[in-house]
């Protein structure tokens, strides 16, 4: 049993070090940060009011075309609620991930900092 916590303290050991020498590489966070500005880019490319980015992003798909795309009393939409879906929910997942990888990144730099 002692070989198997020596196995969990050198993996753990492993991947402090690991994270160490990851929040140093300046290749690493030029990627993140780069990749996050992009995401902000797509975002405003993709959409057709960037202004409407943040309703977009907070509020439902139909509340927001709604918003965005207003109507004459008693004619339909001039645009289609399903391409404005398909373009929401891409954008809804972009700026999901770009997110997920800053909390990924401030995580490891934190249990660097701390434990490293």
């Amino acid at each position: 049993m002692k070989n198997f916590f020596w196995g969990l303290q050198a993996i753990t050991e492993n991947f402090l070090f690991f994270s160490k020498q990851l929040s140093q590489y300046q290749l690493f966070w030029g990627f993140a940060v780069g990749f996050f500005v992009a995401t902000l880019f797509y975002g405003f490319l993709i959409t057709d009011h960037p202004k409407q980015v943040p309703t977009v992003l907070f509020r439902d798909s139909s509340s927001s075309f709604q918003k965005i795309y207003q109507r004459k009393e008693g004619q339909a939409y001039a645009t289609s609620f399903y391409d404005f879906s398909k373009k929401a929910n891409r954008l809804k997942t972009a700026f999901l991930l770009a997110g997920l990888l800053a909390i990924l990144l401030t995580l490891i730099s934190l249990l660097t900092v701390f434990y490293g």
